[in-house]
């Protein structure tokens, strides 16, 4: 198996991801280190300068790591962070070119937004060289799309699941953006089979203990 589609099979049944936008490279490290034995998959964002150097760093070290690499919003972000070794490929919006190099590596590839669902499935099964049913069947890695932002202070937007469940059936949704333990549950009713993205997670990344206790809170809201 690839690692795209080792890592989605570990999304599959954990449903869980760990969101970090690293401070410095030990970061990456520790949560890597404490959210790998609960089949956490870790996802680095490039929102800073550590991100790059981190996501370079934790694959040297653990080369077979299923980590994502997050915020890629550049053909060139997604090119280096590929070079290293990462499972998957995530962006906050529908990126052209960024879908391109990934499915041109065969990597997993997770658009983002509240809109271009279908647009970036099309682009898939064009780059595959077929239909939208074959792609869903021969690259379940890539028949997936990630809602975000999920909710706002004001608004929530966690009801798109099942208008893009209608024409993509069996569509696997990442949650982002606003979504916490007040909303797990209510996100969790709406789509039971929903893969959930938090930054809080990691928000105790300098006192691991604290951190795997509040993924452990995650993990039994998505389980039970």
């Amino acid at each position: 198996m690839t690692k795209s589609e080792k890592v989605f099979s570990l999304l599959k049944a954990k449903r869980l991801i760990g969101l970090l936008a690293p401070i410095n490279v030990e970061q990456c490290l520790t949560a890597y280190e404490y959210l790998n034995p609960l089949g956490v998959v870790l996802e680095i964002a490039f929102r800073t300068d550590a991100a790059a150097e981190g996501i370079e760093t934790l694959m040297s070290k653990y080369p077979d790591a299923l980590v994502l690499a997050g915020t890629v919003m550049m053909k060139k972000q997604a090119e280096m962070a590929i070079e290293t070794g990462v499972a998957g490929i995530v962006s906050a919006d529908y990126i052209p070119e960024v879908v391109e190099t990934c499915v041109k590596n065969d990597v997993m590839c997770v658009p983002g937004g509240t809109a271009d669902c279908g647009k970036q499935l099309v682009q898939k099964a064009n780059l595959y060289g077929c239909d939208l049913g074959e792609l869903k069947e021969q690259y379940p890695y890539q028949w997936c799309y990630k809602l975000f932002p999920a909710a706002t202070s004001t608004s929530s937007n966690i009801g798109l699941a099942n208008a893009w469940k209608g024409p993509f059936k069996e569509l696997t949704l990442v949650y982002t953006g606003g979504v916490s333990l007040k909303n797990l549950s209510e996100i969790l009713s709406v789509d039971p089979t929903a893969i959930c993205c938090g930054s809080a997670v990691t928000k105790a990344i300098d006192e691991p203990g604290k951190m795997v206790e509040e993924t452990k809170r995650w993990l039994e809201i998505i389980h039970s």
